[in-house]
């Protein structure tokens, strides 16, 4: 008897510990999922930079164009003489710019990854556990003895 308490301690605390630091310890489950997330998202972000280096590079090398160096300085402000220009208010106030926009995207997918739990965290709540597990043991085991007794 006073041989399987320690034993089913120690059993009890290194199966605890271990199933622990498999879920939520560093390079557990959790840590591996969030650095999944992490690696989809920078991939998200490195497709969408190369597409905006595509297009900068297309655009630069349609600028040699007189049309398309018109179409360059229309887009930012410049008109030729004579010209009557319009503009146009947009009355949602929800609307966003398209570099507003790319801010806000950069800018909500800096949350900070699950890093895993410290493993003297979970060496203290396995022992917690064990030494819960160790007490409803023994207890069980004099609840027997006094109804058999």
């Amino acid at each position: 008897m006073t041989r399987k308490i320690p034993l089913l301690f120690t059993f009890s605390l290194v199966f605890i510990f271990s199933l622990l630091m498999a879920v939520f310890g560093t390079g557990g489950y959790l840590h591996n999922r969030a650095l999944q997330d992490e690696i989809a998202r920078l991939s998200y972000e490195e497709t969408i930079l190369s597409l905006q280096v595509d297009s900068l590079e297309r655009q630069r090398n349609e600028a040699t164009s007189e049309d398309a160096l018109r179409d360059a300085a229309f887009k930012y402000g410049y008109q030729s003489e004579g010209e009557q220009v319009y503009y146009f208010i947009d009355e949602e106030e929800g609307s966003l710019s398209h570099e507003n926009r790319d801010m806000l995207i950069v800018e909500s997918a800096q949350s900070p990854a699950f890093t895993g739990i410290p493993t003297i965290y979970l060496a203290l709540a396995s022992l917690c556990m064990a030494s819960l597990i160790t007490l409803c043991y023994t207890w069980m085991k004099k609840q027997r003895r006094r109804v058999y007794e």
